[in-house]
Order: C-alpha cells, then sequence, then structure tokens
C-alpha cells in the first residue's frame, strides 16, 4: 500500500467492518487487504492438506491500512472501538 501504514490485523470479516466503519466515521480513509494463510507459495500446497493445529478460523487475515498520518489517531479510534 503506496503512503499507507498497517493498523491492525483481525480474523473476521465482521470485526474488520466494524473497524473500517468505525474509522470512517471519524472521517479516516482505510484500505484493506485479504491474506488467505492456507494458500501455499510456489513451492507449497497446504490448500488441499491444510496445517496440522491451525485454528479453521483463523484462515483468512484481514490487514487494515491507514495513511500514515492518521495512524495515531486510528490506533486512539480503534482504543474505544
Amino acid at each position: 500500500m503506496l503512503f499507507k501504514t498497517e493498523l491492525t490485523e483481525v480474523f473476521t470479516m465482521a470485526e474488520m467492518d466494524k473497524i473500517v466503519k468505525a474509522l470512517s466515521a471519524k472521517g479516516i480513509d482505510a484500505a484493506t487487504k485479504t491474506v488467505d494463510l492456507m494458500s501455499g507459495g510456489l513451492f507449497e500446497n497446504r490448500r488441499s492438506s491444510g496445517t496440522f493445529g491451525m485454528n479453521a478460523e483463523a484462515r483468512v487475515v484481514y490487514k487494515i491500512y491507514v495513511k500514515r498520518a492518521d495512524l495515531e489517531f486510528a490506533k486512539s479510534v480503534l482504543a474505544i472501538i
């Protein structure tokens, strides 16, 4: 993300939506990125076998990014959610 920094990571879409809406209500523009932890890299294939002991609910990570200038204000908004 160009000129943005990571604010937090969450594991549910509902939690991500709640945070993005709260930031938006305070005038902070947030961008999100979804990372699928089960998809393997070039030489791995975890899609069919999974990872032993991994929480199935933690399959997807939602990363929330904000502008660097808004980071401290966004952290304060996040603290009151």
